[in-house]
């Protein structure tokens, strides 16, 4: 399924899950913040089934994945490749058909990449979520090539010579 079918299906299936200021959204939003706000295996564990809806639609850029399972098994595996991953949220923006934008700035060591150097990228994420405020979709927005790509031995070289010629 792609983004904008997902984005479709959910708006007919649930609809506008809380209102604006109430503690339902209020909850959803820090449930979030606190699974991001360390991406780890036993964070993950901890906080994946209260955060995420059985059936997840997520993107991340580099992958897509559907269902709470697949995500668990994605998220796991980029946690065990870096040696810490931060997400600090710096702004929520809804609208009145159920969108949050979230706004957030990340600080990443890679396992084998730059090894022992913090990346710091920034980046945006569309979250819809259900009656129990659970993530149904999770589509995100961020520079993957400096918080990703520019760590990868020759392709790094390449993108960072790319961008002194820009």
């Amino acid at each position: 399924m792609d983004y904008h079918t997902a984005l479709d299906d959910i708006e007919r299936r649930v609809g506008v899950p809380f209102a604006p200021g109430s503690d339902g959204e209020r909850e959803a939003l820090a449930r979030f913040a606190a699974f991001f706000s360390e991406l780890s295996q036993a964070n993950i564990e901890r906080r994946l089934d209260l955060t995420y809806a059985p059936d997840i639609w997520f993107n991340d850029t580099l992958k897509t994945v559907e269902g709470r399972d697949a995500l668990r098994h994605y998220l796991n595996e980029s946690a065990a490749a870096v040696e810490r991953c931060t997400v600090a949220i710096d702004d929520v923006s809804s609208n009145p058909r159920g969108d949050y934008y979230l706004r957030w700035r990340m600080t990443i060591a890679f396992k084998r990449l730059s090894r022992g150097t913090e990346t710091r990228s920034i980046g945006v994420s569309h979250l819809r979520f259900d009656s129990n405020g659970q993530v149904l979709l999770q589509q995100d927005y961020w520079d993957s090539a400096g918080g990703l790509f520019e760590h990868v031995p020759v392709l790094g070289s390449a993108i960072r010579a790319i961008k002194r010629r820009l």
